[in-house]
């Protein structure tokens, strides 16, 4: 087996952690986010190092990453650990529920290889949890609301306990079952989003049935809901034509006792959908993670996210590779608000 046969992914989604994304200024290309946002719902990603001894860790200490690439072949692994030692290597992390319908925490390690990215793996596996670095442990708390405080250990501790408490539950198959308060039913999540036909773009009710796949994880009979002001059209390219932009504070996953939690957003930020228009004709969806506070700029012809993890061009719905500085001139049309519950 040889390099070129590792795994080659391109899409034109792309989402920016807020949290524990990377311990280098740069952080992964907009390709391994990309690929990283389509396995997790809440990924977090750490840079691969090399220790001493020649092992593979993510994070800051040489024990925190569970043994790498246990099943490349041993003539791949030269290319590997010069990818990791040049700083092209990653570990995206996140939450995802298996086939027994437990939630477990996941990695997919990423090298870049120019303007593409490689997956080692087909597909995330599973870590455990005393192997996370506290960023990502911390992070991943954050997505769940829960405390954040403490050292690595207590971090660490606290989401074995939150994933154990979450599970304790959960049938062993995703056929229905009585819940206390709850409307014992799986949504059909591409079912379920039909409702906006019309009113919203198919590109963005593709991920509104992502969300809903979500929900449906709470085994509950959640529905994902919108607010009226989840979409702004404004023109962010400076072509004349109204662009969509979703505002991901206003996704909600509702409950069968009313109850509704933000989905796509904290007060840590929240997830953002572009679409550009040109003369009716709709673009690529872009999906970006973004802080309170960032902005979409519009200048002619293109839009820049200028977040406070990097400065991204959008071009008809793609990402491009982060500038060193905002380009001059350039209106905002976009400001991610400093939403609180």
């Amino acid at each position: 087996m040889s390099p070129s046969r590792f795994r080659y992914r391109a899409t034109v989604m792309c989402l920016l952690a807020t949290t524990g994304v990377a311990h280098s200024k740069d952080g992964p290309s907009p390709k391994c986010l990309q690929i990283g946002s389509e396995a997790f719902e809440n990924v977090v990603a750490s840079q691969l190092h090399m220790s001493s001894d020649g092992s593979v860790f993510a994070g800051e200490k040489e024990d925190d990453t569970q043994a790498a690439f246990a099943n490349v072949p041993e003539q791949a692994r030269g290319l590997i650990e010069q990818r990791i030692r040049d700083g092209k290597g990653w570990a995206a992390f996140g939450t995802k529920t298996n086939s027994e319908n437990r939630l477990e925490v996941k990695v997919l390690y990423l090298l870049e290889d120019g303007n593409q990215c490689v997956t080692i793996q087909k597909k995330p596996e599973k870590i455990s949890t005393i192997y996370l670095p506290e960023a990502v442990s911390r992070s991943l708390l954050l997505f769940f609301r829960q405390p954040t405080d403490g050292d690595e250990v207590e971090l660490r501790s606290r989401l074995q306990a939150f994933l154990t408490n979450a599970n304790e539950n959960r049938p062993t198959s995703t056929a229905p079952r009585t819940v206390k308060g709850a409307k014992p039913r799986r949504i059909d999540s591409r079912e379920y989003v039909r409702k906006w036909q019309g009113m919203f773009p198919e590109q963005m009710l593709a991920s509104l049935a992502d969300l809903q796949d979500v929900c449906n994880a709470r085994n509950d009979g959640s529905e994902m809901d919108v607010a009226a002001a989840f979409i702004t059209r404004t023109d962010i390219d400076g072509d004349g034509d109204d662009d969509w932009v979703g505002n991901g504070n206003d996704v909600f996953c509702k409950g069968p006792d009313g109850s509704r939690r933000r989905l796509a957003g904290d007060d840590n930020g929240a997830t953002v959908w572009i679409i550009p228009s040109n003369k009716e004709k709709l673009g690529s969806v872009a999906n970006l993670r973004l802080s309170p506070g960032d902005t979409i700029r519009q200048y002619e012809g293109y839009a820049i996210v200028d977040s406070k993890l990097g400065i991204y061009p959008v071009k008809r719905g793609s990402i491009g590779a982060p500038l060193e500085s905002l380009p001059k001139g350039g209106k905002i049309v976009f400001t991610l608000d400093d939403r609180r519950p």
